[in-house]
């Protein structure tokens, strides 16, 4: 009964779409590609056993990404990977390690039959927050092997409360739900959801291999001088801005590098007219235009988990907005993550202020009075390296049970 509910919410809140997508350029674009599945699978060819990961947008994809690459280096399997959101379709549409990437199409029972027909998955993964309810009854009555990865169930949690709870019950249809942390394994317990496993998250995994990894620049390198303190500020956006902005010109003396969440020609103009000439693009650094300027904005996509090695202390943005972004591929560099308040929906992010590695600010005096503290404070730098490496080690590992999870599913590795 509360999954024919669902759907009928599912089908108004759907003729309500366009109404939307008059004013916003992403729900256009998400409407327009409703439909693309179709003819993205129509030209796909299964050849071997399919592993199928679904996520909603870039954030999901990253913490999918570690079990997709160990599955790809045996060769044993061909990946799909399908998105909700245009924004993460569009990033990783040429993503080579998946053998078919698309759009998932809507939760509709007229959906699901043909979309599982024509893909013919092997084993569903759903990651993090995507509960899909009648994907799941469909790959549950076809006795198609689904995991939930990477999730989190903070308190009260809309799945475990009145009246969501009648469709989070659904949940036990997963043949496992592997969780970030504990906390989110004890409140499915509580409401007798019982096939939870508390393995970490994935994307330590991914930072800790991405820190591994052999980089360098001698540009930046140059820029950094080897000997002063620096600010990394990751993907900020201008609600960030209006309190970075105003505290490094308190802090006249700190380097910067600023790698803007996206590249907007208005957020590097408002950096432009802030800072002139304290400010050099990095375009005009490999130029040979380097005069000792204090900032660097890169203009440049790519480029920022690596570049978190060079910080003393680092700013990640979103935090003021929407959310806030990435803060482990900051953090495993073993230095002080600031961000803004809106982050309740992370649980990494609530580790790392438990432990003190991570500081939330909400205005621009505590933005200021954190800066110093990270910069100044020689103890508490010593306090985070510490406890920052130990909770990297205590974490990693995740992807290694899932995809040993996945290999088990299958006849010959049983």
């Amino acid at each position: 009964m509360m999954l024919r509910f669902y759907t009928i919410l599912l089908r108004m809140g759907l003729i309500l779409v366009p109404i939307f997508s008059r004013k916003s350029e992403k729900v256009k674009k998400w409407v327009k590609a409703r439909n693309q599945w179709v003819r993205d699978l129509e030209f796909f060819e299964k050849n071997k056993s399919l592993i199928w990961f679904h996520c909603a947008s870039v954030g999901e994809f990253e913490q999918a990404r570690p079990v997709i690459e160990a599955l790809a280096q045996t060769g044993d399997h061909q990946i799909a990977v399908t998105f909700f959101s245009s924004s993460g379709y569009e990033a990783k549409a040429d993503y080579p390690l998946a053998d078919v990437i698309t759009y998932l199409p809507s939760d509709l029972p007229e959906n699901v039959t043909p979309f599982l027909e024509m893909m013919r998955p092997d084993v569903a993964i759903f990651v993090k927050y995507e509960f899909w309810f009648n994907f799941m009854d469909a790959l549950h009555a076809r006795s198609i092997p689904m995991a939930l990865i990477s999730a989190y169930f903070p308190d009260k949690h809309w799945t475990i409360q009145w009246p969501g709870i009648l469709l989070g019950e659904r949940l036990k249809q997963l043949d496992v739900i592997f969780t970030q942390d504990e906390m989110s394994r004890n409140i499915l317990a509580s409401v007798m959801i019982d096939n939870a496993e508390n393995i970490g998250d994935t994307r330590v995994d991914r930072v800790l291999a991405v820190k591994d990894e052999t980089w360098s620049s001698d540009l930046l390198s140059a820029f950094f001088e080897g000997n002063q303190e620096l600010l990394l500020v990751g993907s900020n956006w201008s609600a960030d801005d209006r309190i970075i902005i105003p505290a490094l010109k308190e802090h006249s003396d700190l380097k910067v590098i600023v790698v803007p969440h996206e590249i907007r020609e208005y957020q590097k103009e408002v950096w432009i007219s802030a800072f002139g000439d304290e400010l050099i693009f990095i375009g005009d650094l490999e130029s040979g235009q380097y005069n000792h300027q204090r900032i660097l904005y890169v203009d440049r996509m790519g480029l920022l988990s690596k570049l978190y090695r060079y910080a003393t202390v680092a700013y990640v943005g979103g935090g003021f907005g929407k959310a806030v972004h990435n803060t482990l591929e900051a953090a495993v560099y073993n230095i002080p993550i600031v961000f803004g308040p809106k982050n309740q929906r992370f649980q990494e992010v609530q580790s790392l202020k438990k432990l003190k590695i991570g500081i939330e600010v909400k205005s621009l005096p505590e933005f200021s009075k954190a800066l110093d503290h990270a910069l100044n404070n020689e103890a508490y730098r010593n306090h985070v390296q510490l406890v920052s490496n130990e909770f990297f080690q205590d974490q990693k590992g995740a992807t290694q049970k899932i995809v040993t999870w996945i290999q088990r599913q299958f006849p010959e590795h049983k």
